[in-house]
């Protein structure tokens, strides 16, 4: 969602690409090989709060579905064995992590049933289930920065390569958009290039290079 063409698209236009991936993400869950799943395509995943908003029902089926999977699977004495306590478990962690993706959900989930968080002493309720959440987190703040952090350069070299065909020298007949560009109103964030106009000049560039 963090793409730069999001910010060329229409509110509306935003609504139908968030439906969309909600419903891809939900979609997904049911033929899953979770064991392929990593926490940097998890993040890239459909936020929970996100995904209530376009498909309520959908998504808290599916995550109830995730919960009583990993219950059934975990051989505890005491577990979790009602609706209710199914619900109120499922409200905590949306209450609880609002960040993360159906995608991290399931992730989550499955690492729980391989006790990578630790064992569970036969007991499987609301706090077990928070515990292991808050180190799922944990372990994907490091991934998260390290994201960040990447697209943080790649979006300093996407600037700076925008910046040099600017330049004076580059207005040129092979470059008609930067005649009509004013690099001091481009850095107040006026006349700034389009997602489709960067692409332009990145081809240009690799044209020039060929050459």
């Amino acid at each position: 969602m963090a793409s730069p063409r999001m910010a060329e698209l229409t509110p509306d236009e935003r609504k139908t690409l968030k439906a969309m991936s909600t419903a891809k993400s939900l979609e997904n869950l049911q033929k899953l090989d979770v064991s392929q799943l990593t926490v940097e395509t998890c993040f890239k995943g459909t936020n929970v709060q996100t995904a209530l908003k376009f498909d309520e029902v959908g998504t808290r089926a599916a995550l109830i579905a995730m919960i009583e999977r990993t219950v059934q699977f975990i051989d505890a004495n005491k577990t979790l064995s009602t609706p209710e306590e199914i619900e109120l478990t499922m409200n905590e962690l949306l209450q609880q992590f609002p960040c993360l993706t159906i995608e991290d959900w399931r992730l989550c989930c499955y690492q729980m049933d391989k006790e990578v968080y630790g064992p569970y002493y036969e007991r499987l309720k609301l706090a077990q289930f928070v515990q292991c959440f808050m180190k799922y987190e944990a372990l994907k703040q490091p991934v998260v920065q390290s994201i960040r952090e990447r697209e943080s350069q790649e979006m300093e070299l996407e600037l700076k390569e925008a910046i040099r065909y600017l330049q004076p020298e580059y207005a040129t007949q092979i470059n008609p958009i930067a005649n009509r560009v004013n690099a001091a109103d481009w850095f107040k964030g006026e006349d700034r290039l389009t997602y489709t106009e960067r692409e332009e000049m990145e081809k240009r560039a690799k044209q020039k290079t060929q050459q």
